[in-house]
């Protein structure tokens, strides 16, 4: 009698657990990651729909004018006491990225001056490789640097300076060739019209995103009007706010750890149905 009843019992809890693992790998997704001035800058450069001289997500802006620093920066801090910053980079690109998206729109003159300010102070980060050096940075930053000089922007810095940076994106593409399409996809920002957009498309994901990235997707937004990216973006405001983080969803690697694990159990069978939705739409 107590056999049947814990033979009965084991039936219920493999039910159980195969009803808990069904419901991670469907929600297997980490506590979103905090705002990203640097993404958030991005998203606010989308031009609204039939009104290309006003921003698509106003708030955004907002959070822009909200969120300088009182030394003209944005973005992630890590200072020392030397002075040097552990992501130093990563301050520069999302100070360029808020000071290119206020003068886009012709708003917030005082925190343009402070943020450009505080570029030509800390600009000898960018060349710095003891810093650390963010994906892409070699050819974004140059990119919005150029960007912003097309733009008229008094950046303080000397003719020198500005060649050695603009030089960094040179020599990352000149390095890179064509080995890797996916790359320069990624890196899309940073390359503007330099970019094959028809080849870029490709990385397109079902949910509109290009590599979950919401600054990659509004530079694909901003090149082409792009409708899908559009609503990407749009359901990133519409979860988060006014700001959005660096990635989102970024689910995919606890998805497909989860998957690993089941294959290695020899149980991914019984969750074939799971898997295969899940994959289908990390690799579309």
């Amino acid at each position: 009698m107590h056999d049947a009843a814990r033979n009965g019992g084991g039936s219920m809890d493999v039910r159980e657990l195969e009803d808990r693992i069904r419901e991670q790998l469907v929600r297997a997704e980490p506590p979103p990651l905090p705002p990203s001035a640097y993404d958030t800058a991005w998203v606010a450069k989308v031009p609204a729909p039939g009104s290309p001289q006003a921003s698509r997500f106003p708030q955004c802006v907002d959070w822009i004018l909200r969120n300088q620093r009182s030394d003209g920066s944005w973005g992630l801090q890590a200072g020392s006491g030397d002075g040097s910053w552990s992501l130093g980079k990563d301050m520069l690109s999302s100070t360029m990225a808020c000071v290119l998206a206020l003068r886009t729109w012709g708003v917030g003159d005082e925190h343009v001056g402070k943020g450009l300010r505080f570029i030509g102070h800390n600009a000898s980060l960018v060349t710095d490789d003891r810093s650390d050096t963010p994906a892409g940075f070699n050819v974004i930053f140059p990119g919005m640097l150029a960007h912003g000089i097309g733009m008229e922007l008094e950046i303080p810095l000397a003719p020198a300076d500005v060649d050695a940076i603009l030089r960094l994106r040179d020599t990352e593409m000149k390095r890179m060739g064509s080995a890797s399409k996916a790359f320069m996809a990624y890196v899309a920002e940073g390359l503007g019209n330099l970019l094959d957009w028809d080849q870029a498309m490709v990385y397109q994901r079902k949910n509109g995103s290009f590599f979950n990235s919401p600054a990659t997707t509004a530079a694909a937004a901003i090149h082409s009007y792009n409708g899908r990216a559009l609503d990407y973006l749009d359901s990133l405001i519409s979860k988060f706010g006014s700001s959005v983080p660096t990635v989102h969803p970024r689910n995919a690697y606890s998805q497909l750890r989860m998957v690993d694990t089941l294959e290695k159990m020899g149980i991914s069978p019984g969750f074939s149905g799971e898997i295969d939705s899940i994959l289908d739409t990390i690799y579309r």
